[in-house]
């Protein structure tokens, strides 16, 4: 008889481990499934989870957008300022930046007419995708009689200095 109730005793410690691991799995199921409910109804998790998404959305757009209108010939696209004009007094300065250029002063064209001064480039690039060339043109009014015989050309860095001086 003791071997018996030593052997029922036995069932019993092993069916209340079995219930115990049960009973534990079920419990930390239970906490881990409703911490996780209860953050993703979190207002404050749902707003930062829709601001990735549509950071990611936007992301992906542009992608796209670089892809299809990277080279649209019928697509006017805005050229990042290459050549401004400043008025001293006595003179006229033309900056142009030279970084697009090919970082070259003899790519640029200077004329003066009369009161319009004209400035232009050109330059190739060779890229493995094929060759690209970039030309400009622009013209500006002077106000002033620009002086042409003393007009001055220098390079400070990536910018080309052309300095006008005018009669006042």
């Amino acid at each position: 008889m003791l071997e018996e109730e030593r052997h029922g005793h036995h069932w019993l410690k092993v069916i209340g481990v079995i219930l115990a691991t049960f009973l534990g799995a079920f419990l930390a199921f239970y906490f881990a499934v409703d911490m996780t409910f209860n953050r993703m109804m979190n207002p404050d998790y749902q707003i930062r989870k829709m601001e990735k998404m549509v950071q990611h959305q936007e992301k992906k757009f542009r992608k796209f957008e670089d892809r299809v209108f990277q080279d649209n010939p019928f697509e006017p696209r805005m050229a990042p300022m290459l050549v401004n004009l400043v008025k001293e007094p006595g003179e006229y300065k033309i900056i142009v930046d030279l970084k697009p250029l090919g970082g070259d002063e003899k790519n640029i064209n200077i004329k003066l007419d009369d009161n319009v001064a004209s400035v232009s480039g050109e330059v190739e690039k060779n890229s493995r995708h094929g060759e690209k060339i970039m030309n400009f043109s622009q013209s500006f009014y002077l106000d002033e009689k620009p002086d042409a015989s003393r007009m001055t050309k220098e390079r400070k860095g990536n910018k080309y200095i052309i300095t006008i001086p005018y009669e006042e």
